[in-house]
């Protein structure tokens, strides 16, 4: 049967949670009044990162170098490498923007990954976010999860498998649309406080060990 792999970007493909940090760290710590409103639930995601971004003073070079500091968490170009000799896609799944997620990828020599994310630009110091999903039934993503999930198995037409890997609570929706769940963080906390069964990981290392030993991938 066919395996599909969809991964987080933010804390999990990548080690930090790099939209978190932008909005920290050139918003000079403002963005941090608006998170405990999302994490309530009392505003979506959309509105989350529309407030955030809002507060955002860069210019492109103090920007793409604060980029320049971000890493990709360990075994994660390892594991692109193993997806690809077992013919497996694998798929960047985020409610974060392409302006940081395909700066990071391609300093890595992985822009052949596809990503499905919202969209950032930064213009005159200013950042700017665009949604090019419609809104989710959820009412909470920016880019719902589970909905690009359902619509990569719909695309597909026959019975597959799908791996999903993730760190956060923007990864709830994707966890009844998936088979095989990794997760840390609060994605892992979540699963606990729900009873919804999953696999713990740290790096990519852990990832590509436990699809190896449940027969997902070869080496």
């Amino acid at each position: 049967m066919h395996t599909a792999v969809f991964t987080d970007f933010d804390g999990t493909a990548a080690r930090r949670d790099v939209g978190y940090h932008i909005y920290h760290h050139f918003s000079a710590g403002r963005s941090e009044a608006v998170i405990p409103a999302w994490k309530a639930g009392e505003i979506s995601s959309r509105e989350c990162l529309l407030r955030e971004a809002a507060m955002v003073e860069a210019t492109e070079r103090d920007f793409y170098a604060f980029l320049d500091t971000m890493v990709l968490n360990p075994g994660f170009v390892e594991f692109d490498r193993l997806c690809r000799a077992n013919n497996v896609p694998l798929t960047i799944l985020s409610d974060g923007l392409d302006l940081y997620i395909d700066h990071i990828l391609k300093r890595h020599g992985l822009s052949h990954i596809p990503a499905l994310c919202n969209r950032g630009r930064l213009s005159d110091g200013k950042l700017t976010i665009e949604f090019p999903y419609p809104p989710g039934a959820c009412g909470r993503c920016g880019n719902c999860k589970g909905e690009r999930i359902a619509e990569y198995r719909s695309a597909y037409a026959q019975p597959c498998r799908v791996v999903f890997i993730g760190d956060g609570l923007s990864d709830t929706c994707a966890i009844d649309q998936c088979d095989v769940l990794l997760a840390k963080k609060d994605l892992a906390r979540y699963c606990e406080a729900s009873n919804i069964p999953y696999t713990k990981f740290d790096t990519f290392f852990d990832v590509a060990r436990v699809l190896v030993e449940q027969g997902y991938l070869t080496e």
